[in-house]
């Protein structure tokens, strides 16, 4: 069965090779930044021309993913993701292209990393954060806390501020920040107390 590393490797290094722009969002992304947990998707946003995606679309199927060129062509001209589903393990790829603001600063602030020997574009710790407190979901919320909590020391602050306060989330970055700063003995008390 093929592993998530596996799979990081084969296709950041096809599209390392064809110089495409992208950017690996998600849960891949907040374990990077500190959030270890398992995921079973590869979350990318791309950008490519006709030419590129067919052959990126070709690449796929010759290494064992079931993947379709109308199906993301549709994806992009609805301004959604589409599936490739690896047939060697149950992970699979989810892929979008860049249709908001949001989209443009991920791909824009995307950062190189070496993860396990691979080298690989990323999203930042800040698009991460301002991003998952946007979506919102109980995951989101602790992807968010994990990496800030993690990456802390090392933030743009100013610019995590500055976006949070464009997606509406000001209120929930406050919010993240008081339970992140809470004494250590205080959320000791807390978890016991709650049992």
């Amino acid at each position: 069965m093929r592993r998530m590393v596996e799979i990081l490797r084969l296709v950041c290094g096809y599209l390392n090779g064809a110089g495409a722009e992208y950017v690996v969002i998600g849960g891949i992304a907040a374990t990077i930044h500190g959030r270890p947990r398992s995921t079973l998707d590869l979350d990318l946003i791309i950008t490519m021309n006709e030419k590129a995606l067919g052959d990126f679309i070709a690449f796929l199927k010759r290494n064992g993913f079931m993947a379709s060129l109308e199906n993301a062509r549709a994806a992009f001209a609805e301004c959604s993701h589409f599936t490739a589903e690896d047939t060697l393990s149950s992970l699979r790829l989810d892929i979008k292209g860049v249709y908001n603001k949001m989209d443009e600063r991920t791909i824009a602030r995307r950062t190189k990393f070496n993860y396990s020997g691979i080298d690989l574009m990323i999203e930042t710790p800040e698009d991460i954060i301002a991003a998952k407190l946007f979506f919102g979901s109980d995951q989101d919320k602790r992807d968010a806390e994990a990496v800030f909590r993690a990456q802390k020391d090392k933030l743009d602050m100013e610019y995590l501020e500055t976006v949070c306060k464009s997606y509406g989330v000001a209120n929930k970055l406050k919010g993240l920040k008081r339970s992140t700063t809470a004494p250590s003995s205080s959320r000791r008390q807390t978890r016991r107390g709650g049992r």
